[in-house]
């Protein structure tokens, strides 16, 4: 009985941790996903969750950065820790000055609604906004777009077949 309240209690001090908020200022945009941040005397990486954003030797990765590197960099972001990737970085939501960050590179169609790991329908219906209005790596149409998911899977020689770009911008 007494090891079951001793195990619950770790969980609840484990799980409050985990999804803390914390107040936290960014201090590097590594590309439109990823951040390093500053939080009590401390550096950390994020990642983003619920989104995929170009890598930055993808079309409009540079462009997907920089519109991240101007809302946030500099800036005091809340960030809700939400658990560890494999490459140890911190997963986490991130909201600016009351926004969800997520939403904001959507909805701007600078990264795409990762839908294998998040459901929320109106991520997606963002994303679906952003390319009816062909914004941001949506203004040459969805079949000259290559998910990030896909380029980092490809060779070097395949990403020039399968992403190939707008023909605008190559």
């Amino acid at each position: 009985m007494m090891r079951n309240i001793i195990i619950t209690f770790l969980f609840l001090i484990i799980t409050s941790v985990l999804f803390a908020q914390t107040k936290a200022t960014v201090i590097r945009i590594v590309d439109a996903d990823t951040y390093q941040v500053l939080s009590n005397a401390q550096v950390f990486t994020v990642r983003l969750a619920n989104v995929d954003a170009p890598e930055l030797k993808q079309h409009f990765g540079v462009e997907a950065k920089q519109f991240v590197s101007e809302l946030i960099y500099g800036k005091q972001v809340l960030i809700e820790v939400q658990g560890k990737d494999r490459y140890n970085r911190t997963i986490a939501s991130i909201t600016i000055n009351g926004k969800a960050l997520d939403s904001i590179l959507i909805s701007n169609g600078w990264a795409w609604h990762y839908a294998e790991y998040n459901h929320e329908k109106k991520l997606a219906t963002y994303q679906n906004e952003a390319i009816k209005f062909k914004l941001g790596l949506w203004q040459c149409g969805t079949n000259k777009v290559c998910p990030p998911w896909v380029y980092r899977n490809l060779n070097s020689k395949n990403r020039k077949v399968y992403c190939s770009g707008c023909k605008k911008f190559s």
